[in-house]
């Protein structure tokens, strides 16, 4: 059937005499939830039998001489329906099939697993009249699952990768639209604009639609804002952008929430977006170091006799002196780019002698404020300081 069909697609004339008797043959060994079994010595059921009994069906379908039974079709449709129900997902969208060990054979994996049945389906979807029932975002997870998979380690899984984005750019259920960021990092402080790209598995250029930001989600999940805000398209290089700053976004990691909208009704039943995506960020930007205080106090408690204002970003120099009793006292607060308190996970405060000894001091601290009290050496001592926070 194989070497006929083969022949068929190269341009010969080959025909299949008796085309629904061997449809039913192979339908024969389908099962109840979608699956098949190899043959009929097989107990158990396979998902990536069913992908090979598809790519069959589809062979005869297209030798044959007159048209196959339009209600054995229709029950196959049935079939990949209750195939697809059986599909396995992880929390980001990606969906992806695997095999069960099946008689004691060579466990397939997910990636073979999922190739053969992208395979069968879509070659089936390409033979037969009208459209299979198969909900879009579950193509668009499967397109998801074969480029997240990086480099694939053998040459069989990176075959069945390629071949099934291949045919998932070109196929008669949906053809599926990956929104990707082409940065994930932004920065407050160079004003950078979020940028958006929507393509097609291979890189093609998708229809004219919409990009919405819909949500934003703090790193706890809780939601930041919930204004939608279209992104504006950028033509030349096509790339939707938004400005971050309206946003009201700090230092921090974000789950930002987009929509896709097809702007021609038409390629909704040709494309498929998947519904909302959701993509990570982090935002950075320059921390301030505010009301930086240095002097000396009698004891780790009391108030500071003479206090010093610093300003840790310049090159500033105070002359304090102090005895043996008495304490060196170093306050400060840090300040995100829109002026909220920052707390980092750690602070360091280094002092360098004029001896050209350092000392690196680890600056405990609250939510407002970071403090560090210092022994003094007892004689007036330069000690250019300084701060880095982790």
């Amino acid at each position: 059937l194989l070497m006929h069909f083969l022949l068929h697609e190269q341009g010969h004339s080959v025909v299949l005499s008796d085309a629904d008797s061997t449809f039913h043959a192979i339908k024969a060994l389908s099962q109840s939830d979608g699956r098949w079994r190899y043959d009929t010595n097989s107990a158990e059921s396979s998902t990536f039998a069913a992908g090979i009994a598809l790519e069959a069906l589809a062979g005869v379908v297209s030798l044959s001489d007159a048209e196959v039974d339009p209600s054995m079709i229709g029950v196959v449709k049935n079939d990949i329906v209750k195939l697809f129900g059986t599909i396995k997902s992880y929390d980001d969208g990606t969906f992806y099939f695997d095999e069960k060990y099946v008689d004691g054979s060579e466990y397939k994996g997910p990636i073979t697993t999922s190739a053969s049945v992208v395979r069968g389906v879509t070659s089936f979807a390409n033979v037969v009249s009208g459209k299979l029932n198969i909900p879009g975002e579950k193509i668009l997870g499967l397109a998801k699952f074969f480029l997240g998979i990086g480099l694939p380690g053998s040459a069989k899984d990176c075959f069945n990768q390629i071949e099934s984005l291949s045919l998932l750019e070109n196929n008669r259920i949906f053809v599926p639209l990956i929104l990707s960021l082409p940065s994930k990092v932004l920065s407050l402080t160079s004003k950078d604009q979020l940028k958006v790209e929507v393509t097609t598995v291979f890189g093609s250029a998708a229809p004219p639609l919409r990009v919405n930001l819909v949500q934003v989600l703090g790193s706890d999940s809780k939601i930041i804002t919930t204004d939608s805000k279209e992104l504006q398209f950028d033509l030349d290089n096509n790339v939707h952008y938004l400005d971050i700053t309206p946003l009201k976004i700090d230092v921090g990691k974000y789950s930002l929430v987009f929509e896709i909208t097809l702007q021609d009704s038409e390629h909704e039943t040709v494309y498929t977006t998947g519904g909302r995506n959701t993509e990570s960020v982090v935002v950075t930007g320059l921390i301030k170091v505010d009301k930086a205080e240095i002097g000396i106090s009698e004891n780790d408690a009391g108030s500071a006799e003479s206090v010093e204002k610093l300003d840790l970003l310049k090159d500033t120099k105070v002359s304090l002196s102090a005895n043996h009793l008495q304490k060196l006292r170093l306050s400060f607060q840090l300040s995100t780019p829109l002026g909220r308190t920052f707390k980092p996970h750690q602070v360091f405060l280094k002092l360098k002698h004029e001896s050209k000894v350092e000392h690196l001091f680890v600056v405990p601290g609250s939510a407002r404020q970071f403090k560090i009290v210092l022994d003094s050496s007892g004689s007036p001592l330069e000690y250019p300081s300084m701060l880095e926070t982790v």
